[in-house]
């Protein structure tokens, strides 16, 4: 039954990445950053500058780190980046009922990364409203379980650069209470359950093998240092 599903919810976003809708706007472009619609793509430096440039009203508490699953690697052709964000906007309100796409912010295996749900809206989806109505969401495309998708150092380099961004900006310090997982949180019932979720109430979202692993101790001793020493660096850089 598992896979079943897994097999239809593949056909039904492809299905929906190949038809975008007809009044998609034309492309626009600003130097190396680019926009079609509401999104608008750039490179990590950009994004810092467009962050630091804008104000928010929505209290910030949480950053999420997901995977795509799907799209993968495999659907991503190093051009295709605006076509693969209405993929997942069509999938999330035709099939998932939500009022746009999920995520706040896209990661791509070039290094790229895309504004997508304003940031002053709450993101959507199975991790529940504990977690979103304090949170922005940042999808990084692949599938990153063990045995699939091997992430990018450019992938790599963007998720800690742009997540040590939001933390600066929104005066977070990494740990599980500010930078959280969707592995640890139950899909039934919103809670956060850390480690201790059963198969059945939880996804392997960001990945088994997400910055060496989906557990609360693989972000401690992984993926926190990375994102704590990029603020430093970073920090350092403005003053």
């Amino acid at each position: 039954m598992k896979k079943c599903s897994m097999l239809v919810f593949s056909l039904l976003f492809i299905i929906q990445m190949n038809n975008p809708p007809a009044f998609a706007a034309e492309n626009t472009t600003n130097n190396n950053r680019s926009s079609q619609g509401q999104y608008i793509l750039m490179t990590k430096e950009e994004f810092r500058n467009w962050l630091f440039s804008n104000r928010f009203s929505r209290k910030i508490r949480i950053i999420q780190e997901h995977h795509t699953w799907l799209p993968s690697y495999k659907q991503f052709n190093g051009s295709n980046h605006f076509s693969m964000l209405q993929g997942m906007e069509n999938f999330h309100v035709k099939e998932k009922g939500w009022k746009n796409i999920a995520q706040n912010i896209t990661t791509f295996p070039d290094g790229k990364v895309a504004v997508c749900r304003p940031f002053d809206i709450a993101p959507e989806g199975s991790i529940g409203s504990n977690a979103n109505s304090v949170g922005l969401s940042i999808e990084n495309v692949g599938n990153f379980d063990l045995g699939h998708d091997v992430m990018t150092e450019e992938q790599k380099e963007t998720i800690v650069y742009i997540t040590a961004l939001l933390c600066i900006k929104f005066g977070l310090t990494p740990s599980v209470d500010s930078i959280t997982y969707h592995h640890w949180w139950n899909l039934k019932s919103g809670e956060r359950v850390l480690d201790k979720g059963p198969e059945y109430n939880v996804k392997t979202c960001p990945g088994t093998g997400f910055f060496g692993g989906n557990s609360t101790n693989h972000a401690k001793n992984v993926f926190y240092p990375l994102v704590e020493r990029k603020i430093q660096e970073i920090s350092a850089s403005m003053e």
